[in-house]
């Protein structure tokens, strides 16, 4: 019987606990939606051809009917009032929970572990729908294995309550990774962010009252990242590489450097991804794959014809895609010996790319941070400003101009306030 909008309680007999007359023990079980089931013995036993289950009462008129049908009408109007208060607490409330209260069974404190738990949850049902990436999903799994080698290396512990927590445990955390797994400060900083990211989630779902990390500042320090010159990409461009899957994965990488896309939304762009914009040229328009932020595109004309170049390949027929992109691993592999065909001594990558395209053909030529931001498909002008990284030639350019047009020179009529 649903009693409101999220909670059903329905009684119903176990056949498994027949006793020796012949009758079935009643039990409860509650379901919120969304959530696992839950229930218990209300703690009386019948005949199961006396039981109505569309009416949840027992059929009959003697004194020990009426007692079990009272009882029963207790126990839907206990649980309803429980549910009521815990509602009013602000927390999620679960049949367990309401079991718990109605039984007077002391609710456990949430542990760290189980908040993960709950997070990962939620996020594989949203990966299972088409909305998050299953790359991502993997990142929070080893969130909590780090977390669970913390505690375990560490504190000696298996778990930890939320209540226990205290702001110790990031520098604590940062330590063990940093130090004991030797892993680089960026990248422990990425599993500080996300466990902070978890603890948020407890004092929303008012599992803890206030984040204990919440002061703790995840710094990140800017890696050099390599960009590609005028002139590299220029070899690239033009370098004939009499290996066609060289070839191919040159082509493709140089599309990248001329559109800004990563790797994964390189792979999946298709014919239908092509569309004429606003102004009636050729735009790509759509979501970017990590972020699912809005990039929009405008196709440099080199990007178009190597996109031409493609447009009958086997692997682009056959999987209706705009580039003959395989896996990431044999790509990346194929960039290093390409590097080596061009005398290119950088370590080529599709983050390159994308790094390229942020400074060597949009802000070196002039283009806006805001602009470029955009079609990036970044969340945050700021994320930008990491990646864009003005190249010296465009300084030198701006300079050229300042020094040209920058004097202290003084007009004639004021000459003599100086000379006397």
């Amino acid at each position: 019987m649903k009693v409101s909008q999220d909670l059903s309680i329905l009684f119903y007999l176990r056949y498994d606990t027949l006793n020796p007359k012949g009758k079935a023990t009643i039990c409860v079980r509650m379901t919120v939606t969304g959530l696992p089931k839950d229930g218990f013995s209300i703690g009386y036993q019948v005949d199961p051809s006396k039981f109505d289950k569309k009416a949840s009462a027992v059929i009959g008129r003697s004194a020990e009917v009426i007692e079990i049908n009272n009882q029963i009408q207790h126990v839907r109007g206990e649980l309803l009032r429980h549910y009521s208060l815990l509602k009013k607490q602000g927390a999620t409330v679960t049949p367990t929970m309401i079991k718990n209260a109605y039984l007077g069974v002391h609710q456990e404190k949430q542990t760290l572990l189980q908040v993960v738990d709950f997070h990962n949850g939620k996020f594989k049902e949203k990966v299972d729908k088409g909305k998050r990436e299953n790359s991502t999903y993997k990142k929070w799994l080893t969130t909590k294995d780090k977390i669970t080698a913390f505690l375990s290396g560490v504190l000696k512990m298996k778990d930890i309550p939320l209540e226990r927590i205290e702001f110790s445990f990031a520098e604590d955390f940062f330590d063990y990774l940093t130090l004991t797994e030797g892993i680089q400060d960026n990248t422990a900083m990425k599993y500080l962010k996300n466990t902070k990211q978890l603890l948020k989630l407890a004092v929303q779902r008012k599992w803890l009252q206030c984040n204990p990390l919440q002061d703790y500042v995840c710094s990140y320090i800017n890696p050099e990242r390599d960009i590609l010159t005028v002139a590299e990409l220029s070899i690239l461009y033009h370098k004939e590489l009499s290996i066609p899957r060289l070839q191919e994965a040159k082509d493709a990488y140089v599309f990248m450097t001329l559109t800004g896309y990563a790797y994964k939304d390189a792979l999946l762009l298709t014919p239908d991804s092509i569309s004429k914009y606003f102004d009636g040229d050729d735009w790509i328009v759509k979501n970017r794959e990590k972020t699912w932020c809005r990039e929009n595109v405008h196709l440099l004309p080199l990007a178009k014809e190597i996109l031409r170049k493609y447009r009958e390949h086997p692997h682009c027929v056959a999987n209706n895609v705009l580039l003959p992109i395989k896996s990431n691993q044999r790509f990346n592999g194929y960039l290093k010996e390409i590097s080596d065909f061009c005398g290119i001594r950088k370590n080529l990558t599709t983050h390159t790319a994308r790094h390229t395209f942020a400074t060597t053909v949009t802000l070196a030529n002039g283009v806006p941070l805001e602009t470029v931001s955009a079609m990036l498909g970044h969340k945050s002008i700021r994320t930008t400003q990491i990646y864009a990284k003005i190249v010296a030639s465009k300084v030198s350019e701006d300079m050229q101009v300042l020094k040209h047009r920058f004097n202290l020179k003084l007009p004639e009529s004021m000459l003599s306030k100086v000379v006397a």
